[in-house]
């Protein structure tokens, strides 16, 4: 989601270019991020401020993919009151300020429990089986399909 809203973003300002160095600066970022963030030792400072930089360049983006998921699980028949309820409730209960909140939605959509031991536990429900994990893709497809879509429309109108 989020090197589509930065595409989208940057075409809006700058045309196709500017979407295109928008994403790829955007995916720096994260690549950055997954690969020295808050490391230690020599690379500690370096690693804190690509942590903090990718949380900060992801909070849009983390809010519109949950709130896309309440929507995908709307779209697809599972429980779209329990993706919001969820997302409210334990969205933030990740050490990221991002990575609960999809994390979150999706839990509540399917009626879950998604639990890091001794970090997190997001839903209330039975850990996710197979069958789960199926209705997760399909809800995982629609809501792609339909943030492709919004994002199409969007750069249709800065045109």
């Amino acid at each position: 989601m989020a090197p589509l809203c930065f595409y989208v973003a940057g075409t809006a300002l700058g045309g196709v270019a500017g979407g295109l160095a928008l994403a790829w600066a955007y995916r720096a970022v994260n690549t950055a991020d997954a690969m020295i963030g808050y490391r230690r030792d020599e690379l500690e400072y370096l690693g804190r401020a690509t942590a903090r930089i990718d949380d900060v360049a992801n909070y849009v983006p983390a809010r519109l993919a949950a709130a896309a998921l309440v929507a995908g699980a709307w779209l697809v028949r599972e429980s779209a009151e329990g993706a919001a309820r969820v997302l409210r409730r334990d969205g933030r209960r990740t050490e990221s300020p991002n990575a609960g909140l999809t994390m979150a939605a999706m839990a509540g959509a399917l009626g879950v429990t998604l639990e890091k031991h001794g970090h997190y536990r997001l839903g209330a429900g039975p850990p996710p089986d197979p069958a789960a994990i199926d209705r997760a893709m399909r809800v995982a497809r629609w809501t792609a399909a339909l943030c492709v879509g919004l994002a199409a429309l969007a750069l249709v109108a800065c045109r």
